[in-house]
C-alpha cells in the first residue's frame, strides 16, 4: 500500500507539473554580435577596431508568460544590454537597461505593460525601415530614434489586438516630479497596417528632459557629432519626433521608404545651441534574398538639419548576410557618408564644420567624408 501511495502521489505531482508547464513558460534568450571595423577617418586618423552590435545587438534576457484563463496572460520581460568587447553594461550601466516590464495580455482586449520599455514608433514603424540591416543604414546620430537609442522609464503602454491588418499602440511616461505632472513626461502613439505585401506605419514621440541635469523618462541621445550636445553635457529640453514608413515585399525583394522630422528644443540655452534644431530625414532601401542562405541589401539616407546650425548628410550603405544556420550569421557592411555645412561643438557653445558620419555608428569624421567597412558575426540563442 505504501508503494502504491507513493506511486500515486508521484503521478499526481507529474500531472500538476505538466499542467503548469502547459500554462506558463520562462525563456532565456539573447544575441551576440561582434565585428572588425575600419574607418578611414575618426577624429584625425584612420581606425581599425573591434566593434559590436553592427547587424543586431548584444543582449540577453528572460521573458515569460502565465495563462490566467479567459484569454488572459500575465507577461514579463527583463533584457540586459552589454558591450561584448569590454563586458561592461550599456544603457547607462543599467542591469536591465533594454527592457524591464510586466503586464497583462488579452487575446481580445490587447496588452498593457508597465516599466522601462520601447516606445510605439520603435515597435511599429522601425520594423518597416532599413535599420534592420544595421546602424550604418539608419539616421546619422539617430536624431529621430530610428535606431532605438532611447528607452522610456516609468511608462505605461497599451498595444491593441490586430483588426484586419490594423494595429496601434499608446504610451505615456510619468515624470514623477512632485507638484508638476508634466515635468519629465513622455507620450507616444503609433499605428501600422498590413495588406498582403504592403505595410504602412506612422507614429510620434514627445519626450521632455527638463530637469537641471537633463533627467527625463526618455534616455539621452549622444551618439556622434550630428546631434547637439553629443559629448558629456546633458541635453535639457524636449524632443518631438514624427515618423512614417512604408514597406513592400514581392517575392525575394523587400523595398522600404521612410520620412521623419525631429525637433530638438533646448530649455537651457547655450552660446550656439540656443533655439530649436530640426532634423528632416528621408531614406530608402532594397533587399534581395538571393537564396534562403544569402541576402544582399542597399540603402540611401538623406538628412538635413536646420536652426542655428545647418547641414546636409548623404549616406549610402550596402551589406550582405550569409546564414550559416538559423542562429548564426556572418555579414559584411560598407558605408560612405558626405556632410556639408555646420554642426555644434560637443558643449553646444560654438559652431563647427559638420563631419561625415555613417549612420548611427558612434564615430564621426574630422572631414566632410567618412568610409566604414565592417566584417562580423552574429549568434542568437
Amino acid at each position: 500500500m505504501r508503494r502504491l501511495a507513493i506511486s500515486s502521489f508521484t503521478l499526481a505531482m507529474l500531472s500538476v507539473a505538466s499542467t503548469a508547464q502547459a500554462q506558463s513558460s520562462v525563456t532565456l534568450y539573447g544575441e551576440i554580435d561582434n565585428a572588425l571595423a575600419y574607418y578611414n577617418n575618426v577624429g584625425h586618423a584612420s581606425l581599425v577596431t573591434m566593434q559590436g552590435a553592427d547587424l543586431t545587438t548584444n543582449q540577453w534576457g528572460i521573458k515569460g508568460k502565465e495563462d490566467l484563463g479567459g484569454g488572459f496572460q500575465a507577461i514579463f520581460n527583463l533584457e540586459n544590454g552589454f558591450d561584448i568587447n569590454t563586458g561592461k553594461l550599456r544603457q547607462g550601466g543599467r542591469e536591465f537597461g533594454k527592457n524591464a516590464w510586466v503586464g497583462l495580455a488579452s487575446t481580445s482586449l490587447g496588452t498593457v505593460t508597465i516599466g522601462r520599455q520601447l516606445d510605439p514608433t520603435v515597435d511599429l514603424v522601425q520594423p518597416l525601415t532599413a535599420d534592420g540591416y544595421g546602424p550604418a543604414f539608419t539616421t546619422p546620430g539617430d536624431a529621430d530614434n530610428n535606431d532605438n537609442t532611447f528607452r522610456v522609464d516609468n511608462s505605461i503602454k497599451y498595444t491593441s489586438p490586430t483588426y484586419g491588418g490594423l494595429q496601434y499602440e499608446l504610451m505615456y511616461g510619468l515624470g514623477g516630479v512632485a507638484g508638476n505632472v508634466s515635468s519629465q513626461e513622455m507620450s507616444s502613439a503609433a499605428a501600422s497596417y498590413t495588406y498582403g505585401g504592403l505595410s504602412l506605419a506612422v507614429g510620434y514621440v514627445f519626450a521632455k528632459n527638463d530637469s537641471a541635469t537633463g533627467v527625463g523618462t526618455a534616455d539621452q541621445t549622444q551618439n556622434n557629432s550630428v546631434t547637439p550636445l553629443f559629448g558629456g553635457v546633458a541635453f535639457v529640453g524636449s524632443r518631438m519626433i514624427t515618423h512614417v514608413a512604408a514597406q513592400y515585399v514581392i517575392g525575394p525583394f523587400t523595398a522600404n521608404v521612410r520620412y521623419s522630422n525631429a525637433e530638438w528644443k533646448p530649455y537651457a540655452h547655450f552660446a550656439a545651441f540656443n533655439r530649436t534644431e530640426n532634423f528632416n530625414t528621408g531614406a530608402t532601401s532594397l533587399e534581395y534574398q538571393v537564396t534562403p542562405s544569402l541576402a544582399v541589401n542597399v540603402g540611401y539616407t538623406y538628412m538635413r538639419s536646420s536652426g542655428t546650425s545647418s547641414a546636409t548628410y548623404n549616406t549610402v550603405a550596402a551589406g550582405t548576410e550569409y546564414f550559416l544556420s538559423k542562429r548564426t550569421t556572418v555579414y559584411a557592411i560598407g558605408g560612405y557618408s558626405h556632410a556639408h555645412g555646420t554642426t555644434f561643438s560637443e558643449d553646444g557653445n560654438s559652431i563647427v564644420a559638420a563631419g561625415g558620419s555613417v549612420g548611427d555608428l558612434e564615430s564621426s569624421s574630422s572631414t566632410p567624408n567618412q568610409v566604414a567597412l565592417i566584417l562580423g558575426i552574429t549568434h542568437k540563442f
